[in-house]
């Protein structure tokens, strides 16, 4: 029963990080890590700042993931795609 449960519980994560790595835009995501750079960033939004590249990666590693992209968005620091 373990067994089943851990297999169960691995493909439901692996569903839900496929489907979260979705909200990062390929054409904007140019080496297709499934992250946001600064410069990648830059060509979407070119009146970005490097000041407001920080505010929105809150963990500081240099790169936007989907939920940084998401509380960016829902902060209105960078537009929703549509």
């Amino acid at each position: 029963m373990k067994t089943m449960t851990a297999a169960l519980a691995g493909g439901l994560t692996l569903i839900a990080l496929t489907a979260y790595a979705q909200e990062i835009d390929p054409e904007i995501d140019v080496n297709g890590d499934g992250f946001y750079s600064f410069p990648e960033l830059g060509v979407a939004m070119p009146d970005l700042t490097a000041e407001d590249f920080t505010a929105m990666d809150t963990t500081g590693d240099g790169l936007l993931d989907a939920a940084e992209v998401m509380a960016a968005q829902d902060a209105g620091l960078m537009p929703v795609a549509e």
